[in-house]
């Protein structure tokens, strides 16, 4: 493991991380907890109940959630929705004047409503649009503006600029980010907004369009915080606005035209990477990685559709000086019922702030009742509100689940409150997050997620207090006051190791026990050795390999698409794969015979150009029967869609590859290969400057031993570690941090 570098880290710090305990304060809790309630069973919603008193001392045993506010992470921005064309129109010409103003106030008025204080735009047509396609420079087919001669923000004068000004006057707090779901048709090689991808040649054009847009809403009274290039940049339906961009068209977009454009004209809008699922973290890490694009890029933009939110907790970690935002989670009908419904939408909440976010955005901030008008889209989402006409011809509007979800953190989460630490009694319990306002004010934040009522304590300190929560209920917590007295940091579940940086950000990175299967992994004897690899990193073995001939070899699989093989994968075309023809699932496996035994330390697995097919975390066994598998020799992230596996040299004839993720992305492989040995151990010394390297290690409470090495300098460095005689070279990107881990394999 690192413990063993066989090369020095001559300026790191080498210590074992001790957690500092909360300082004696003048200031304790205040004697009372006010409590405000959402319990779809008994029809309260938003509701202020009884308060709470304080008790003094440690909680008896029992369900308890352990709060460290010393331990403190992201700020938020804030919690909110999008005011798609459809919203705005529903809102802006179907409501009176009075009904207007009144559903702006409790949208962003904390007192009257909920305080929401984060939105993002569309820079034109999305799926939900009640004037069809159109961008702020349309062309008739065929004929271009490359100098953006017809650029015009004039759609929106009508009813979404009036909105947004009318929320920023409500809630000046309020952050604006916008987002194309595609440029214009005449920039794009489909001369339509809808399929298609930039052409070339308007590389530039396209950088324009995003500063004459900003400079043009600024004008009119909203500025815009944050921009990211494209809304799903993989997806491509067939009826509404899209426009593919690759991760390489997308770094290249970065670096040399949209971040010197924003820069060139001193705008300070911030620029958010891939807009997207949690499914291709690699595609969010790629710009970080990249120091030209890096400089232009303050973090990720992540949608909730496919993947475990958790991600953006690992991507927090691999590159902690950026920043994470989750700006798009619409409900539906899929949901099932309200209770369905407003259980998904705290989970959302809960589970993005636990996890880096700094905003919580759900999708259309209001639908009519046919949950419309849509644009050739999606005609079962949900709006945070519902628009509709009465039986007496008026227009009115309706609170959904997503309102009353998002108002149990929107409305007492102030932007520039610190998310701090908190154990959770997990899914099927009570989970919680909480907060400090920057008046000092916490927020402890809670929903019970289980099928029954449940009583559970809240330790802050040296102070407690109970309460019991029904089943799919949320309660919000809020108190004055200080937190007096220690906190046992094993208490709370995680970690946190914190670098250096010379600007005095500091950078966290928190682990804990459930983030080990994010980990590339490897068994040796009764130990576990596992590492994160950073995109733009890699880990290799100090000895060559080479890939063995795979003629006479077989191939199996649990499941195959009509017409495929699962020995497509191994045919050297690069154009054919196997696919499983269904949504991967956990266990789903693809088996190899090689024939005969072979010796073997290195397995790539290839999902060539299917985005997002790669298997969603992995274990890989060997067998000499086909029959007996044992444990698995090693375990995979699945971060990106070309996986390798590296381990001491083992002998198999058999391989086995089992996904341990669920998705409606089928499982693709196009090409898998097998490596032996060749050549002896070779020692490798280690490159770049290394004195920029900061080691801190940590013990969690299962005996895990944790080792955090960031990179604080401007250039990759590599180093060499070891899995007991097995020694590899690692390569760590700038602004990146390698975790490594040891545990016990049973």
């Amino acid at each position: 493991m690192l413990q063993k570098l066989r090369v020095g880290l001559a300026g790191a710090v080498a210590l074992a991380l001790t957690m500092s305990p909360a300082q004696a304060s003048d200031a304790p809790p205040t004697s009372q907890v006010s409590v405000t309630l959402t319990d779809l069973s008994t029809g309260t919603y938003l509701d202020r109940g009884p308060k709470i008193r304080w008790q003094e001392g440690k909680a008896p045993d029992g369900d308890t959630i352990t709060i460290d506010a010393n331990r403190a992470y992201q700020t938020m921005d804030g919690f909110g929705a999008s005011f798609t064309d459809s919203s705005a129109w529903l809102i802006g010409t179907k409501l009176d004047h009075e009904r207007r103003n009144s559903v702006m106030r409790d949208l962003f008025d904390s007192q009257q409503g909920i305080g929401l204080s984060f939105i993002r735009q569309p820079m034109g047509a999305s799926d939900f649009s009640a004037a069809g396609n159109w961008s702020y420079d349309d062309m008739p087919p065929g004929e271009t503006d490359p100098g953006l001669e017809n650029f015009s923000i004039d759609h929106d004068q009508a009813y979404t600029l009036p909105l947004l000004r009318q929320a920023l006057k409500i809630n000046p707090d309020i952050s604006l980010m916008a987002t194309p779901f595609s440029p214009p048709g005449w920039m794009k090689t489909s001369d339509s907004m809808i399929g298609g991808t930039l052409k070339p040649e308007f590389r530039e054009d396209f950088a324009n369009y995003f500063v004459k847009f900003i400079k043009a809403y600024e004008a009119n009274g909203v500025p815009i915080d944050f921009i990211s290039l494209q809304n799903e940049p993989t997806y491509q339906p067939p009826t509404s606005p899209s426009s593919l961009v690759t991760v390489e068209q997308a770094n290249d977009l970065i670096k040399n035209y949209v971040g010197p454009a924003l820069r060139a004209n001193d705008l300070s809008t911030k620029i958010l990477t891939y807009d997207f699922n949690y499914d291709l973290p690699s595609y969010a890490e790629t710009p970080f990685a990249d120091p030209e694009s890096s400089k232009f890029v303050n973090g990720t933009a992540w949608h909730c559709y496919a993947g475990d939110v958790r991600m953006q907790t690992v991507v927090h970690n691999d590159y902690p000086n950026k920043t994470t935002h989750m700006t798009e989670c619409s409900g539906g009908t899929w949901e099932g019922t309200d209770q369905d419904a407003f259980n998904a939408t705290m989970n959302h909440v809960i589970g993005s702030t636990r996890n880096w976010a700094k905003s919580v955005v759900r999708w259309n901030m209001a639908l009519d009742a046919d949950r419309g008008p849509t644009n050739g889209g999606c005609d079962i989402c949900r709006g945070v509100l519902t628009v509709a006409e009465g039986a007496d011809g008026e227009w009115d509007y309706t609170k959904n689940v997503d309102y009353y979800a998002l108002g149990q953190a929107s409305k007492f989460v102030e932007p520039g409150a610190q998310r701090v630490a908190s154990s959770t009694l997990g899914a099927g319990s009570v989970q919680d997050v909480a907060f400090v306002n920057p008046d000092g004010s916490s927020v402890l934040v809670t929903h019970n997620s289980g099928q029954a009522a449940q009583t559970f304590k809240v330790q802050s300190g040296d102070h407690w207090f109970e309460y019991t929560l029904n089943p799919g209920a949320a309660a919000t917590f809020t108190w004055k006051g200080d937190q007096r007295g220690s906190t046992d940091s094993q208490a709370v579940g995680s970690v946190d190791l914190v670098f250096d940086q010379k600007d005095g950000t500091n950078p966290v990175v928190t682990y804990s026990p459930d983030l080990s299967i994010f980990e590339d992994q490897v068994r040796v004897g009764d130990r576990w050795f596992g590492q994160t690899v950073p995109t733009g990193g890699s880990i290799e073995l100090t000895r060559g390999q080479q890939p063995l001939p795979r003629a006479g070899w077989t191939a199996t699989a649990i499941a195959t698409e009509p017409g495929g093989s699962p020995e497509n994968a191994l045919d050297e075309d690069p154009t054919t794969r196997w696919a499983t023809g269904r949504g991967m699932q956990q266990g789903d496996w693809f088996d190899i015979d090689m024939g005969s035994t072979q010796t073997v330390d290195q397995i790539t697995i290839d999902s060539g150009t299917s985005l997002g097919d790669q298997a969603h975390g992995y274990q890989i066994f060997v067998s000499q029967d086909g029959t007996n598998w044992g444990e698995p020799i090693v375990t995979g992230a699945g971060k990106s869609q070309q996986s390798t596996a590296i381990f001491p040299e083992t002998q198999a004839r058999y391989i086995r590859v089992m996904n341990v993720g669920a998705a409606q992305n089928w499982w693709s492989i196009y090409d898998v290969k097998v490596f032996a040995p060749t050549g002896p151990v070779a020692e490798r010394a280690g490159e770049g400057d290394l004195t920029q390297v900061q080691r801190r290690t940590a013990t969690l409470a299962d005996g895990t031993e944790v080792t955090a090495l960031y990179n604080a300098g401007t250039a990759p460095v590599t180093f060499q570690g070891d899995w007991g005689p097995t020694p590899y070279i690692y390569r760590l990107p700038a602004g990146g941090v390698g975790i490594f881990t040891e545990r016990p394999a049973s």
